[in-house]
């Protein structure tokens, strides 16, 4: 018997899509899932994807999935994507990153100019040739996150502003994720650093974390760090970036600082390069901050389990 099948879209669940404008810096797509069985009374910190046109899909899937419906080792919390409008086009895509995940940066060393080449490339493609490609933005990106958009999505979905925020980022996204661990005012204490840009922005990560260390004596944070084993080595523009060196010298000064609150762990990931790293890296990220990785968290996801059961 021949099956009768009338395909119908699918909406996905508790997400909504919205644009803001900041000043300053332009429009932004911002997209929020809230996680299943909300209840009504409570309020749940924010895990915040940068790159939400390229990353809140995959940390939608790990957090808010249908195969989380049945329970996630992940604690609920309110997943927020900031993007860029589609309509605006790559080129501009490419250089408003560039803008906010990095402070001030002549970008005239080998690194710098390497990267406008590839953004000549992509202008010329579009047919936008008055497309220019700045850096420093990034203490205004993290004040519109900060003082801007988390308040007012508070006012509209259940956030704890006090709660203990979770940032992502990748490649340039997860450069703008070290420079924001080492801010005093940071409303995150969570952070997954993917192939960060370390050797971007003149070594300005170094800089950071040198004068935080000045003036603390200690950082309570969580933070996953990792690379593809392809980034490495893979060719003259990984090398520039220092995707691999740049996460093993985080670690390695946590470890000289030996700031007893911090909770660090790296990885080098095998056969990921930089296309392909970020599934894997956003799923073992948020369940090593969340410390809940399995044969990492023993401990704690014993616990978790022995409530989930009795509950």
């Amino acid at each position: 018997m021949a099956l009768s099948i009338e395909p119908k879209s699918y909406t996905s669940q508790q997400h909504d899509q919205f644009e803001v404008t900041a000043e300053g810096l332009g429009r932004y797509v911002i997209d929020v899932s809230l996680p299943p069985g909300v209840t009504p009374g409570t309020t749940y910190p924010v895990i915040l994807v940068t790159d939400g046109n390229l990353l809140f899909d995959i940390a939608q899937c790990v957090a808010h999935g249908r195969s989380q419906q049945l329970g996630s080792l992940l604690p609920p919390a309110i997943l927020v994507g900031v993007g860029y409008p589609v309509d605006e086009g790559n080129a501009s895509f490419y250089a408003r990153r560039n803008y906010d995940f990095h402070d001030e940066w002549d970008m005239q060393d080998v690194l710098g100019q390497t990267l406008h080449g590839i953004f000549e490339g992509m202008k010329a493609a579009e047919g936008k040739t008055d497309l220019e490609m700045h850096a420093g933005g990034a203490p205004r990106f993290q004040q519109f996150l900060s003082d801007e958009l988390l308040p007012a999505l508070a006012e509209h979905y259940p956030i704890d502003l006090q709660g203990r925020h979770t940032l992502i980022g990748d490649s340039s996204g997860g450069h703008f994720v070290l420079r924001t661990l080492y801010d005093e005012n940071s409303p995150f204490s969570r952070y997954v650093s993917i192939s960060p840009g370390f050797g971007s922005a003149n070594d300005s990560i170094k800089e950071r974390e040198a004068r935080f260390a000045a003036n603390h004596d200690d950082l309570e944070v969580d933070l996953f760090l990792c690379s593809g084993a392809v980034e490495v080595d893979g060719d003259t523009v990984m090398g520039l970036c220092r995707f691999g060196s740049g996460i093993t010298w985080v670690a390695e000064q946590f470890a000289i600082r030996n700031w007893t609150s911090a909770n660090v762990h790296w990885e080098i990931m095998n056969e990921e390069d930089h296309a392909s790293i970020a599934p894997r890296a956003i799923s073992t990220g948020l369940r090593s901050v969340f410390l809940r990785r399995p044969g990492v968290h023993k401990a704690e996801i014993a616990e978790f389990m022995a409530q989930f059961y009795t509950s």
